[in-house]
């Protein structure tokens, strides 16, 4: 069974083509109905060059009537992407192409225009998130090369150099395998966080964590996910990951601008001096980066670790 023939001006309106014809010597354009559609022209509007070109943005402007004019001189196809901004404030993205054409003394460029708002704003959305890739990827370059460096001077043996890097990879692993989980340019809850990065440690011990839904940046969430890593590891050979009824609260609530987070964690024999050591230093740093407040106590046989952690400015 065929379908009826459908007619050139219902096929171009049923697709949103507004076609246009532009006399030079009269210097007259003339559009049909889905042009002024596509343009938002009236039908009050006699002018209609002054109207497109009114319509389409300075910053654009220029460039667009040269092409045209470039198409008369040259004999060229006219083929431009540009923006315009409707009376409403709407602004829309239009692909317009046209030909030359000589007639009988009259000379024309003839084309058609159609919205690709859509497309753009694809594209826009595409490279903005290469770009957040690309700077991730640089960023975590340096960290893995930092970390290198750190270890085998604060290693020694191969197998303990390993060790340490081995732990630190994978709580970037887990990071990132979060983002990944959706678009890698939104935030992460930080519920979500915790539990990824306790869970391979987790055992008999009770580890509590409570707090409202927190979002975290996603250009943060790297140097928070080795801050947490350190303080796990440091749990287990110190602190309440060691014992099988060890304890390890993990509290959040908002402030402001940000986030203040506590890790209260049961260590009876604390000794600050053997948390001395790479990791220490890794976690400052990251904390630098994260320009978050840290403070650390020891109060009655828990070792409590407090947190501020801005979340705007990423």
């Amino acid at each position: 069974m065929s379908l009826p023939p459908i007619g050139l001006e219902d096929a171009f309106g049923i697709a949103g083509i507004g076609r246009w014809e532009f006399s030079v010597e009269a210097r007259r354009l003339v559009i049909d109905e889905p042009c002024r559609l596509l343009f938002d022209i009236s039908e009050g509007e006699m002018d209609l060059q002054d109207a497109v070109r009114t319509r389409v943005i300075e910053e654009d402007r220029e460039r667009v009537f040269e092409a045209l004019d470039s198409a008369v001189s040259e004999g060229d196809l006219y083929d431009e992407v540009f923006r315009i901004t409707l009376p409403s404030g709407e602004q829309r993205w239009i692909r317009g192409v046209g030909k030359y054409r000589a007639q009988a003394g009259q000379r024309k460029v003839i084309g058609v225009s159609f919205d690709i708002t859509s497309e753009q704003e694809l594209l826009a959305e595409r490279e903005l998130h290469l770009a957040e890739m690309n700077h991730r990827i640089k960023n975590l370059f340096a960290l893995v090369s930092a970390m290198i460096s750190s270890a085998a001077r604060a290693s020694e043996t191969k197998e303990e150099m390993l060790d340490e890097l081995r732990g630190r990879v994978t709580a970037l692993d887990r990071a990132h395998s979060l983002m990944l989980r959706t678009d890698s340019t939104q935030p992460v809850a930080l519920g979500g966080l915790l539990e990824r990065v306790l869970a391979p440690a987790r055992a008999e011990q009770t580890i509590l964590l409570s707090g409202p839904e927190v979002m975290i940046p996603a250009r943060a969430l790297t140097s928070l996910a080795l801050i947490l890593h350190e303080w796990v590891t440091n749990s287990a050979k110190y602190g309440a990951l060691r014992s099988v009824d060890g304890q390890i609260n993990v509290t959040w609530e908002p402030y402001e601008n940000g986030v203040h987070l506590t890790w209260k964690e049961q260590v009876p024999d604390y000794d600050a001096a053997a948390e001395q050591g790479f990791g220490s230093r890794l976690i400052l740093a990251s904390a630098m980066q994260l320009r978050a407040e840290k403070e650390r106590r020891y109060e009655d046989g828990w070792l409590i670790i407090d947190m501020k952690l801005p979340l705007d400015g990423y």
